[in-house]
């Protein structure tokens, strides 16, 4: 009988591809995270410059940079009216600023969701900026809604703390008395 050859790789007599692939796969994820943790290559990317440049402010001791000072709605059978007043609480201006109002009816069913550019459209530092908007009701009425402040151009969402006054407590409904009291 003849000798049999037999080649000896690295692949043979062991477990196959998969030790190989594990590792990589395993070095890649380490590589990815080692990025994400230490911000390497952060500040190098193409939209690093736009990120940094649309970023939403923040107020000097770190909160949220807009102030919701007033809100208030007028609602008619077939319309509601909303308006409010905002506060910047940053040291820089803030340009471009909307009020996104959601509107859902009474059974918290989507209405409409309105854009509404804050007047005056460079707000100040410290400067107080109104809003108002009026939205066409369906057949079910509102609901309730929904304000959040964003930046111009579909820019992130504007952080806002609601330092609205307390409502005064509603007195509850007398009721007619019906009973004559006799002696």
């Amino acid at each position: 009988m003849a000798d049999e050859i037999n080649f000896e790789t690295r692949f043979s007599k062991s477990r196959g591809l998969f030790p190989y692939v594990a590792a990589a796969l395993g070095l890649a994820v380490l590589v990815v995270l080692l990025m994400i943790l230490t911000g390497i290559g952060r500040d190098r990317l193409p939209y690093a410059d736009y990120f940094f440049a649309v970023r939403a402010p923040a107020a000097a001791d770190g909160s949220e940079a807009l102030s919701l000072q007033t809100l208030s709605q007028q609602e008619t059978e077939k319309t509601v009216s909303i308006e409010g007043t905002v506060v910047n609480r940053t040291e820089k201006v803030i340009s471009g600023l909307v009020a996104v109002i959601s509107v859902t009816d009474r059974f918290t069913l989507p209405v409409q969701t309105v854009s509404v550019p804050l007047n005056p459209a460079d707000l100040p530092a410290m400067g107080q900026g109104t809003f108002q908007t009026m939205v066409t009701l369906g057949e079910n009425g509102l609901g309730g809604y929904n304000v959040q402040f964003r930046l111009g151009n579909d820019g992130p969402f504007v952080p806002h703390r609601d330092e609205r006054p307390p409502e005064p407590p509603k007195e509850p409904p007398t009721e007619p008395s019906d009973k004559k009291t006799t002696k």
